[in-house]
């Protein structure tokens, strides 16, 4: 992942407030709804994401163990994230 698509992780302070610096080693994507793929950055209303998210991790060895973690760490918003890091699932 380069810097600029790392750059909403970095402003929105995911990245020095919930993880370190991090270089992704494989290649993921999230959809919902077999056509609304998440991004960085991108806000997805509630409706679009109450059903349970495709998840696709590329590698090129299959048995390699991944955790996935979906958090928020504005919630409910980012003006008053009084629950900070909201774990979703």
């Amino acid at each position: 992942m380069a810097r600029g698509a790392m750059e909403p992780l970095i402003v929105g302070r995911v990245v020095g407030e919930v993880v370190e610096m991090l270089n992704p080693s494989v290649r993921m994507t999230v959809t919902y709804n077999s056509n609304k793929q998440v991004s960085n950055g991108h806000d997805l209303m509630p409706a679009l994401v109450a059903s349970r998210p495709r998840v696709d991790i590329g590698g090129d060895d299959l048995r390699t163990p991944y955790t996935l973690i979906m958090t928020d760490p504005d919630y409910p918003s980012p003006s008053d994230p009084y629950l900070k890091e909201h774990l979703h699932w």
